[in-house]
């Protein structure tokens, strides 16, 4: 008995990896629509029980629907006006080129007379070798077949997702409609009911894990715009709420900006801010390191140690996507070993 429930314990992690390694990916559009049914549905049911509807016959499916269209409409319409006010942003910032190009070019020379002097690499050799190598880089990336190549890439990416997208939106109005069928037939099942148990836990212990990780970012937030403002650093509290989100971004971190900024101000002679930049970057990995587990795993009700490790297969296995598929599979392993009773070697020999 010890052997078999080995063998499926085995049988169940190399299943969720393969699950989630390739069949994840390719029926994402109708998990997304799944999610979002399940999202709507409780406000359809509650309007449909209303006595008006109850009068005019409107079913919890109808009213799904049309609460999913209406979604989707404002959906859009706010994307569209993101993009309105990101062009409005791009202008304006294309308006201040030349002062932001002289700014550049400032910091390129302070840099390279502060090589000069510790490395005795002339200023103007290294700056005009800086120079070249950004107008090969802006050559390679605007012209030739590579940006062709590169805007068709593009151009199937956003089919794709425009197309997923579609997807979503008609398979959730399926589901909706179909949802009381799909109950009324599958309710009689026995593995039904450990898989409706399992997707409850799974469902809680998602909502956990995402509210854990708003508090840790929102400490990260406050631990940059207080480090940032001891800096001396302008618009502290726009930069610290950026570096923040940054942190949230899977295998990004606050490094991604905090290093290369160390790096310039310590060739710009400013040992004090790079330092400080380092001291930064060092507080703010260390306090996610310590909070993740911890919190993740008070609340989920798992050991901080697997948590933690979760993350790191997950990112080994999955790449970028594991920083969310990680947990998500130790979740999903977690609740059917539970809920198959498969936990427990030493009892039922």
């Amino acid at each position: 008995m010890r052997w078999k429930k080995a063998g499926i314990t085995v049988g169940v992690f190399a299943g969720v990896f393969l699950i989630m390694k390739y069949a994840v990916p390719v029926m994402l559009p109708f998990l997304l629509g799944g999610l979002l049914a399940l999202a709507i549905l409780p406000a359809a049911r509650w309007l449909a029980d209303r006595k008006l509807c109850r009068k005019l016959h409107f079913t919890e499916g109808g009213i799904g629907a049309v609460l999913i269209l209406l979604l989707s409409v404002g959906s859009i319409l706010g994307f569209m006006w993101l993009l309105q006010a990101l062009s409005t942003q791009i202008g304006r910032l294309i308006s201040f080129y030349p002062v932001i190009k002289k700014e550049f070019c400032q910091i390129i020379g302070q840099c390279c007379r502060q090589v000069e002097y510790t490395m005795g690499i002339p200023a103007q050799e290294s700056s005009q070798y800086i120079y070249m190598q950004l107008n090969n880089l802006g050559s390679s990336f605007f012209g030739g077949s590579q940006s062709m190549e590169a805007a068709v890439d593009s151009m199937k990416t956003c089919v794709v997702v425009v197309g997923g997208l579609i997807l979503c939106v008609v398979s959730a109005v399926l589901i909706l409609q179909e949802h009381g069928d799909w109950k009324a037939q599958f309710a009689s099942w026995p593995v039904f009911v450990k898989i409706r148990n399992l997707f409850r836990n799974l469902k809680n212990g998602i909502a956990e894990y995402f509210k854990a990780q708003i508090k840790i970012m929102g400490i990260i937030i406050l631990l940059c715009i207080a480090g940032l403002f001891l800096l001396g650093t302008s618009h502290f509290l726009l930069a610290g709420l950026a570096l923040g989100l940054l942190d949230a971004l899977p295998v990004l971190g606050t490094g991604t900006f905090l290093v290369p900024a160390a790096l310039v101000l310590a060739l710009r002679g400013n040992a004090v801010g790079a330092v400080g930049c380092i001291a930064l970057y060092l507080v703010t990995s260390c306090v996610r390191q310590f909070l993740e587990p911890r919190l993740i795993g008070k609340k989920v009700g798992v050991s901080p140690l697997l948590v933690l490790l979760s993350v790191y297969l997950g990112l080994f296995l999955y790449g970028g996507a594991g920083f969310l598929l990680g947990p998500l599979s130790a979740l999903v392993i977690y609740g059917i070993l539970r809920e198959w009773n498969l936990l427990d070697y030493g009892k039922n020999e």
